[in-house]
C-alpha cells in the first residue's frame, strides 16, 4: 500500500456528522470554536510575542476555527527548550483510553529548530514505584520542522537530573512516512538517546509533510500497551505507526497525567546533532480539535 497525500480537505457534511457522533466515545472533546474553556489551565506564554489564541479562523478546520500556538522569532538561544514553550494543558489528569488530535505542526526551514508536540506528562519529582528513579510518565507525538517527513514517538517512565547528569528510562521510535523507514531505541538502550534502523513500515505516504496539512494523530493507552496511529485523510483511515507492549511502570506509564500541546525551540537537530538556529519569524502550531478519555 502506497497512499498518496491528498491536497484537498476531505471533510464533507457526512464526515463532520460522523465526527460529532464519534465524540460520544470520549469523555472530553474540544473543537476550539470559542475561547479556551476552564478545561484548560491558563496558557503558558513565557516569551515576548508568544501567545495562544482561540478561536482562530481557518477554513481547513472542521468547523472553520482552531487554536493557534505562536513561538516568537529572533529569540536568543538561551530561550531554548521546553521550559520556554508556548503551551496549553488540560486542568484534569487522565489515564487509560484513546487520545486523538487533528493538528497541523509548525513549519520552518531546515536550519531552524522547532518542535510541535501533542503529549501526556506527569513528573512530581517522586519515585512512586520505588525503583530508585523519579517517575516521569509521558507519551509523546513530536514533530520537527527540520524533518517534515518524520514523526517522533516516545514513551517515558523515569527521568531525573543531578550533578552527575541525566538518568532516564524511555523508548523512542522515529518514523519517516515518505520512505517508510523506521528507527528505534535498541534493546538495552532505554537510558540513551541512541536509535537504530529496524524493519520498515508496511506502507508509506510518498508526499507526506507534517506541516503541510491537518491530520489526525492518535494513541491508545492501556496498562500494558500503547498503539500510535495516524489518519492522513487520504481515504485509508487509521494506520499503525507503533504498537508498543511491556510491563507497567517499566515500559508503559501508569500514572494519570494532563494532556498538553506545546511549541518550542530545540537548540540541536535531533537527526544530526548540529546546532539549530531559532526561527527568524514567529512560527505557528494549530490544533483543530482534540478528544480525550
Amino acid at each position: 500500500m502506497n497512499p498518496a497525500h491528498v491536497q484537498r480537505n476531505p471533510w464533507t457534511v457526512a464526515g463532520v456528522l460522523l465526527f460529532l457522533l464519534c465524540r460520544g466515545a470520549f469523555a472530553f472533546s474540544d473543537d476550539f470554536g470559542g475561547v479556551l474553556s476552564t478545561a484548560w489551565d491558563p496558557p503558558q506564554v513565557p516569551l515576548p510575542g508568544s501567545s495562544v489564541n482561540a478561536p482562530v479562523a481557518d477554513p481547513k478546520g472542521l468547523d472553520g476555527a482552531v487554536v493557534e500556538l505562536i513561538y516568537p522569532g529572533r529569540m536568543p538561544t538561551s530561550y531554548s527548550g521546553p521550559e520556554w514553550a508556548t503551551q496549553i494543558q488540560t486542568t484534569d489528569a487522565r489515564q487509560y483510553g484513546v487520545y486523538e488530535a487533528r493538528l497541523r505542526p509548525a513549519s520552518a526551514s531546515g536550519g531552524v529548530g522547532v518542535v510541535s508536540a501533542f503529549f501526556t506528562y506527569f513528573n512530581d519529582g517522586l519515585d512512586h514505584d520505588g525503583d530508585g528513579l523519579v517517575d516521569n510518565h509521558e507519551i509523546d507525538f513530536e514533530f520537527l520542522a527540520a524533518e517534515p517527513a518524520a514523526i517522533y514517538l516516545t514513551v517515558w517512565t523515569a527521568y531525573q537530573e543531578d550533578a552527575g547528569g541525566e538518568v532516564f528510562r524511555k523508548l523512542t521510535r522515529k518514523v519517516n512516512l515518505r520512505s517508510g523507514r523506521v528507527w528505534q531505541t535498541p534493546p538495552g538502550g532505554e537510558g540513551t538517546y541512541d536509535l537504530i534502523e529496524v524493519a520498515p513500515l508496511g506502507w508509506r505516504a510518498r508526499r507526506f509533510s507534517a506541516p503541510h496539512a491537518y491530520r489526525t494523530y492518535r494513541f491508545e493507552w492501556q496498562s500494558t500497551e500503547i498503539v500510535f496511529s495516524t489518519d492522513l485523510e487520504d481515504g485509508h483511515g487509521f494506520r499503525t505507526l507503533w504498537d508498543l507492549t511491556g510491563a507497567p511502570n517499566v515500559v508503559i506509564p501508569s500514572l494519570p497525567a494532563p494532556c498538553f500541546f506545546n511549541l518550542w525551540h530545540n537548540p540541536e537537530h535531533w537527526k544530526t546533532g548540529r546546532a539549530a538556529r531559532s526561527p527568524r519569524r514567529a512560527v505557528r502550531f494549530r490544533v483543530d480539535r482534540v478528544s480525550l478519555p
